[in-house]
């Protein structure tokens, strides 16, 4: 596994960014990032804009040059489009990461490094990288603004791993398929609300056949999570209303939220 990357920024000018910056390499799991020559510091407004990324500000390392502040980097990849005499060095950022990146070796150090919010990289400032790359835009005249091209580039480094065939899935109950314990869970108290409201009424049908049904029903709706705790929260509260018939109705504005529902 390689190195994570170093995010470098030259003669930043806006504080603003410097926070935004911060909030996207943290949010990638980057622990600081450098600045060359800055035009701006670290104020305020840097750290409302970084959030939770202020924990990088300590770690913020400052040089007078490019140079300097590429020293113990092995690699450094230039974000411009501008492609000058090395038009042969120069590369869509996305075929980069695909074509260039994974053949480095494991222990090189890799830096990528971004112009100020005005003009960029001078061409001394490209003549001191690697590679350059760019990020494609519709627009001839489009620019992205610093914080958004670190945050795409962040993104294609570490969030989407060389290839492009697989991207980092954090875990999120709002996207998860739901266990397999909660549908047992979501079937036992469905089958209780049936047997309680004196399904089925047909002398051909047999509950527990309807239960497999109803098992295989839940298993092809791929429920995800929140879903299944939905369902299982308005069962519960059928189940209630069905064991205590004589229990006034609640008000619907005062009705429990029909996903709160326990753990399976």
């Amino acid at each position: 596994m390689q190195k994570p990357p170093i995010v470098i920024l030259v003669e930043t000018m806006g504080s603003a960014n410097l926070g935004a910056v911060a909030r996207s390499a943290a949010a990638f799991g980057l622990t600081g990032f450098r600045l060359v020559a800055p035009q701006c510091e670290i104020t305020d407004e840097s750290r409302m804009w970084a959030t939770y990324g202020q924990e990088l500000f300590p770690n913020v390392q400052t040089y007078e040059t490019l140079q300097d502040a590429l020293k113990d980097v092995d690699v450094a990849v230039a974000l411009s489009r501008r492609e000058g005499r090395y038009r042969h060095r120069h590369h869509k950022l996305a075929s980069l990461q695909s074509q260039i990146v994974p053949g480095l070796d494991e222990n090189s150090q890799l830096a990528y490094v971004f112009g100020n919010e005005r003009s960029g990289l001078s061409r001394r400032d490209l003549e001191f990288c690697h590679y350059s790359a760019e990020i494609p835009v519709r627009s001839e005249k489009g620019s992205l603004n610093l914080a958004h091209a670190v945050a795409i580039v962040l993104y294609e480094a570490l969030g989407r791993p060389a290839g492009g065939d697989q991207i980092i899935q954090p875990k999120n109950e709002h996207e998860e398929r739901a266990s397999s314990d909660w549908l047992e869970h979501l079937l036992r108290e469905s089958r209780t609300a049936l047997v309680q409201a004196g399904y089925p009424t047909h002398p051909r049908t047999n509950l527990e056949q309807e239960m497999v049904k109803l098992g295989r029903l839940l298993q092809h709706s791929k429920l995800e999570t929140w879903e299944a705790r939905m369902l299982l929260g308005m069962v519960k509260q059928v189940n209630k209303s069905l064991s205590s018939p004589r229990a006034k109705p609640l008000a619907a504005d005062t009705s429990p939220v029909a996903g709160d529902a326990s753990d399976p």
